[in-house]
């Protein structure tokens, strides 16, 4: 009879080792979302993170997302909060030679280049100085809105713009104060932003582009979740889903349907924040939205 306890609590203990070792062995995936300022474009990362995770499933095994949540945090602070690698194992942010350097970037873009595609908010009161504009080169006399530690500031300012900073979340009330002219938003952006602005529109027949991706971003120690997301995005690549996912996400099928890229007046510039990886990633139109070959081909 002892013998046979002894064999049930040991079938046990064998068992509860295993599931142990099978959990510890799951990748874990910390990663950030704000409670205080809820935003459905994170909908849309976490759905790609989901995809790359589980497509990488056969080579990988099994994962374990976390959420964390850093209210009030900076666009820089989150990149050195996840430099450290103690509470965040991944991030999406738009690229930068700079930030390429300090983390390791996962080189396939999340919005298919996207980010660089850019439509602007402005306060109603200004749409009649809009009006009288018959080129978006006429841009370059108004005062552009961003974030004091967005990329897109040193591309404004090295393209000739006049541009206000401040930190992203005081840039709304900004305009609705008036306090610069123009607000440029990735296409995906204003559409739910809109709502919650006082006498604020999407300004309807220009628009910027410049070459630049929305990334991954891990620890430049956690050589294994950068080696994961690259084999499960390529394979999604491979396969559609990812393709099928942007299509048909709202984030990213409201915003080719509302944002009506195509028919605006462009203006090109050059983006001197952009690493020669990047440019040469954003040259294969397997990783970029087809209305924005003609906005890269010349950079």
């Amino acid at each position: 009879m002892w013998q046979r306890i002894l064999w049930f609590f040991g079938a046990i203990l064998v068992a509860s080792l295993f599931t142990s070792s099978h959990s510890l062995g799951a990748d874990l995936v910390r990663y950030n979302v704000s409670k205080a300022y809820a935003d459905p474009k994170q909908d849309y990362y976490i759905a790609v993170l989901r995809l790359a995770l589980n497509k990488s499933r056969d080579k990988y095994g099994p994962y374990q997302l976390s959420e964390n949540s850093f209210d009030h945090t900076p666009q820089g602070r989150t990149l050195e909060i996840l430099e450290q690698g103690k509470l965040l194992d991944v991030h999406w942010t738009m690229t930068s030679q700079q930030r390429e350097t300090q983390l390791a970037a996962v080189y396939v873009p999340l919005l298919k280049g996207m980010m660089g595609a850019r439509i602007f908010l402005a306060h109603k009161d200004i749409l009649p100085k809009l009006d009288q504009l018959h080129s978006p080169a006429q841009l370059m006399d108004l005062f552009i809105g961003s974030g004091i530690d967005w990329p897109d500031t040193k591309i404004y300012e090295k393209n000739g713009f006049i541009v206000v900073t401040s930190v992203a979340t005081l840039l709304p009330r900004m305009l609705e104060e008036k306090r610069f002219e123009l607000f440029p938003r990735a296409l995906h952006e204003p559409w739910a932003e809109l709502p919650n602005l006082e006498g604020v529109v999407v300004e309807p027949r220009f628009a910027f582009c410049y070459p630049t991706a929305m990334y991954f971003f891990v620890n430049k120690q956690n050589t294994r979740l950068k080696a994961r997301l690259t084999y499960g995005l390529q394979k999604a690549i491979d396969d559609g889903s990812f393709d099928r996912l942007f299509a048909s996400h709202p984030i990213t099928r409201d915003a080719i349907k509302l944002g009506k890229f195509n028919e605006r007046q462009t203006l090109k510039l050059q983006n001197p924040e952009l690493s020669a990886r990047t440019r040469d990633v954003l040259m294969n139109a397997r990783y970029v939205w087809a209305p924005l070959h003609r906005c890269l081909s010349t950079t």
